[in-house]
C-alpha cells in the first residue's frame, strides 16, 4: 500500500487585508466567496455588497464569466444598472467585443444581456439599485462609453484627477459613477464625513485607506464599502498612479427607504 501524501494547510489562512467596522468594510481578492445567480450560466458571482449589509441601498457584483458563459435570460428587471468591463471581449449590453473600461448605465425598466465568446474568463462589475424618481424630472436616458477614451479633469487638489462617467449633476440621476486617479504623493486635504454612501473598486495602484480611524492597505482589485457618515481618507502610495471606480448616491435628500 502506497503512503499517501499528507494534506497540508494552505499557506495563508488567518492573515488578510480585508476588514470590517461599524460603517465600512474592505474585501481583498483572498476574501472572495463565489456565488451564483439564476440569470447567468458559467458565471461566478462575487457579491461585494448588497442591502443585506444593513445600511447599503446599492449592490455591487463582480461577475467572472467563463468562456461561453453569460446571461441565460435578460437580467435586472425592476432596477437601474451600471456595468463596467474590467476585461476586453464581452458581447451584449456593452457592444460586441467590448473593450476594457467600456461602461453602460441602464435606467430602471431596462434589462441587459451579456456573453463571453472568448476562450478566457472575463470580469464585469455590476452596480444595481432601485431608482428614486425626482418630482418634475424625467427618468435618465441610457449612457454608454469607454472610460479609457475620455479625458479626465484636474481636481481641486494637485495630482488628483476625476473622470465623470455619468451626468450626475443632472437631477434625473440619483447616483454618480466616477474614476478618481492619484499621482504619487497626491493627498486630499481633509477627512471627509458626509451623507453619501460610497462603493469603491480599486482599478490600479495601491495606497492606504483610513476608515473610521482604521488603516487598510489597499491595492488593485480590492473593494471598499463606506456607509453614510463614515470618516474616510485616502493616502495613495507606491511609485505609480493609483485609481478607483467610485459610486455615490446623489441628488436625493436621504428620506427614501
Amino acid at each position: 500500500m502506497n503512503a499517501q501524501t499528507p494534506q497540508l494547510p494552505p499557506p495563508q489562512v488567518s492573515t488578510h487585508r480585508g476588514g470590517f467596522g461599524p460603517g465600512h468594510y474592505t474585501i481583498a481578492p483572498e476574501n472572495h466567496f463565489g456565488s451564483r445567480l439564476p440569470e447567468f450560466a458559467d458565471t461566478v458571482v462575487k457579491k461585494l455588497t448588497t442591502p443585506r449589509n444593513g445600511s447599503s441601498r446599492v449592490a455591487m457584483y463582480l461577475l467572472e464569466i467563463a468562456p461561453g458563459g453569460g446571461t441565460v435570460t435578460p437580467a435586472g428587471a425592476g432596477f437601474e444598472h451600471f456595468l463596467y468591463a474590467l476585461d476586453a471581449g464581452l458581447d451584449g449590453v456593452l457592444g460586441d467585443a467590448a473593450p476594457a473600461t467600456a461602461f453602460a448605465y441602464l435606467p430602471a425598466g431596462q434589462t441587459f444581456e451579456v456573453a463571453n465568446p472568448t476562450d478566457g474568463t472575463l470580469r464585469l462589475l455590476w452596480v444595481k439599485r432601485r431608482y428614486e424618481p425626482a418630482a418634475g424630472h424625467p427618468a435618465p436616458d441610457v449612457v454608454r462609453g469607454v472610460a479609457s477614451e475620455l479625458e479626465r479633469s484636474p481636481g481641486s487638489v494637485p495630482g488628483v484627477y476625476r473622470l465623470e462617467l455619468l451626468p450626475s449633476l443632472h437631477p434625473s440621476f440619483d447616483f454618480a459613477m466616477s474614476i478618481l486617479s492619484f499621482d504619487p504623493g497626491a493627498v486630499f486635504p481633509k477627512v471627509e464625513i458626509h451623507d453619501e454612501e460610497h462603493v469603491l473598486y480599486m482599478l490600479e495602484g495601491r495606497g492606504v485607506y483610513v476608515l473610521d480611524q482604521q488603516y487598510y492597505e489597499v491595492q488593485q482589485d480590492d473593494f471598499i464599502y463606506m456607509a453614510p457618515y463614515c470618516p474616510q481618507y485616502y493616502y495613495p502610495g507606491g511609485l505609480g498612479t493609483s485609481a478607483y471606480l467610485l459610486y455615490k448616491d446623489a441628488n436625493r435628500d436621504g428620506f427614501e427607504n
